[in-house]
């Protein structure tokens, strides 16, 4: 992140700068909170054939309990990423990814089978803010981009310090013709 963020590193408040702060291979962090997802229910169907690819989280309401872990591989333009995420009632939802760092200011964050989100990464405000800029699927060595709107809209996340050890975290999706799509939020506390 630090490569990506650039100059703009340093504008981050520690509690975003030092959940990304991984140097080394052995190294990891985690965080973690209690959130609330929403999604209208048509959208259901269409969540539980993304979670076929390990794709979001299909579970509603909350809040619910998260624990994310992050790591980086081997190559150090991968961040690795596991999310554990708890509803009240026993249900479960585990979503890896892996972000890999393609040039200043962006990454793309990979899913299961071959599926990706271009994300463009800016600190504004002081907040650390992801605003994607189309999909990709990978087959081998073809990757097919897949405009924003052919999905369920176009992502925004953003992660604002609440002090030295939490922040706030929100993620929206928003489609040009069907409105919010998706979103969660909660508040998450750095604890290693």
């Amino acid at each position: 992140m630090q490569w990506v963020l650039g100059a703009e590193w340093e504008a981050l408040p520690l509690a975003i700068r030092s959940h990304y702060a991984i140097s080394d291979p052995e190294e990891s962090t985690l965080v973690t909170g209690s959130m609330i997802i929403d999604y209208p229910d048509w959208l259901r169907p269409a969540l539980k054939l993304l979670r076929l690819g390990k794709a979001l989280v299909d579970l509603k309401g909350g809040p619910m309990t998260v624990e994310v872990k992050k790591w980086r591989g081997e190559d150090s333009s991968v961040l690795c990423w596991h999310r554990h995420v708890q509803a009240d009632d026993g249900r479960r939802c585990v979503f890896p990814s892996r972000m890999v760092s393609r040039r200043a200011h962006e990454l793309v964050e990979y899913v299961g089978m071959g599926f990706g989100i271009r994300l463009r990464v800016h600190v504004e405000e002081g907040r650390l803010v992801y605003r994607s800029n189309g999909h990709l699927l990978k087959l081998g060595a073809v990757t097919l981009p897949i405009p924003d709107s052919l999905l369920l809209g176009r992502a925004v996340i953003s992660e604002e310090a609440l002090s030295d050890d939490s922040f706030l975290l929100r993620f929206e999706i928003v489609h040009p013709l069907w409105g919010r799509t998706y979103s969660y939020g909660g508040v998450f506390k750095i604890t290693r």
